[in-house]
């Protein structure tokens, strides 16, 4: 069985503190997700407070997960297909877009075969 996908990771740092809520950061995910081309089944957030929020989506293609550290101007973000169906580098691009961007490093690793 031939097994191919692509693996982002991203480190994302902020012009200023950007903290958002549980609902924002949920709905900035889901439009990249869909404009990407990804099938959510499924996620979970949580809030700890003061902008800081962890999500995590199954997706049909595989996952996404989001965490941001406000106090750092920071979000951590990994998407991850195991096929061709998606595009995680536009999903991580998109989001990007909509945040105010200080610096990003980002990973792109082929996986599978």
């Amino acid at each position: 069985m031939r097994t191919e996908g692509q693996h982002v990771l991203a480190d994302v740092w902020l012009n200023e503190q950007q903290g958002k809520t549980c609902n924002e950061v949920q709905e900035l995910v889901a439009q990249a997700l869909k404009k990407s081309g990804m099938n959510v089944l499924g996620y979970k957030l949580h809030d700890f407070g003061d902008g800081a929020v962890t999500g995590v989506w199954l997706l049909a293609e595989s996952h996404f997960s989001i965490h941001t550290f406000p106090e750092r101007n920071y979000i951590s973000i990994d998407c991850y297909t195991c096929g061709q169906e998606g595009d995680p580098l536009g999903c991580v691009a998109t989001l990007l877009r909509a945040l105010d961007v200080k610096d990003a490093k980002m990973r792109v690793l082929q996986r599978g075969d």
